[in-house]
């Protein structure tokens, strides 16, 4: 890991457990296999660096292209394992960038989502998922905009991670040798948000 990574990790995880009352749940299903993908649910622009301090190794971060137009923003960014992707749409570049890091036994976080803004889940994490034939980790977070509250005491900041999905997974749900990319993901979905069965 590298020195940058574990300071970072640090210093959002002094925040996470003493200012705001940061509770993980579930941290025992994580073992020590990289080259996994890290799925969480994303309403708040600390969602990338928190998950990067919960989680205990090493990932890289897909963040939207525009944030890469500001320079400064630009080497921060890079500095901590970031790279672009176009939000019209999954680009092909991150897709490949994604494969290649997982397949180097790189840890990589995405948001079904997409973006903050959506509820529905796109087909890129599938895609990714299936190319690589990875382990998944979904986590839920709750509270993470109710920081005031956190603070006080009154709730808790909850990383919780859920039953992982295990290399191959996606097997079950392939009929006909057709592969719904956007199905798989909202399956994805539904398990960080804990709809669906097996958790």
């Amino acid at each position: 890991m590298k020195i940058r990574y574990w300071l970072a990790q640090r210093f959002f995880g002094f925040f996470i457990k003493v200012l705001w009352n940061g509770k993980i749940e579930g941290l025992d299903k994580v073992d020590s296999t990289q080259g996994v993908l890290i799925c969480s649910n994303h309403t708040s622009i600390f969602d990338p660096p928190f998950l990067g301090s919960v989680f205990p190794y090493e990932a890289y971060f897909i963040a939207k292209s525009e944030l890469f137009h500001n320079k400064i923003i630009k080497k921060f960014l890079l500095f901590f394992n970031a790279f672009p992707v176009k939000r019209d749409g999954f680009a092909r570049k991150a897709i490949i960038k994604s494969e290649n890091l997982i397949n180097e036994n790189k840890n990589l976080i995405m948001f079904p989502e997409g973006s903050r803004k959506s509820w529905v889940a796109k087909s890129g994490i599938a895609r990714i998922a299936v190319k690589t034939n990875c382990k998944i980790y979904p986590i839920q977070i709750e509270n993470i905009l109710d920081f005031w509250d956190c603070f006080f005491r009154k709730k808790e900041l909850t990383f919780t991670f859920k039953k992982p999905f295990e290399p191959g997974w996606y097997k079950s749900y392939v009929k006909e040798d057709r592969i719904k990319y956007k199905e798989l993901s909202n399956v994805i979905l539904q398990r960080i948000r804990g709809n669906e069965n097996e958790l």
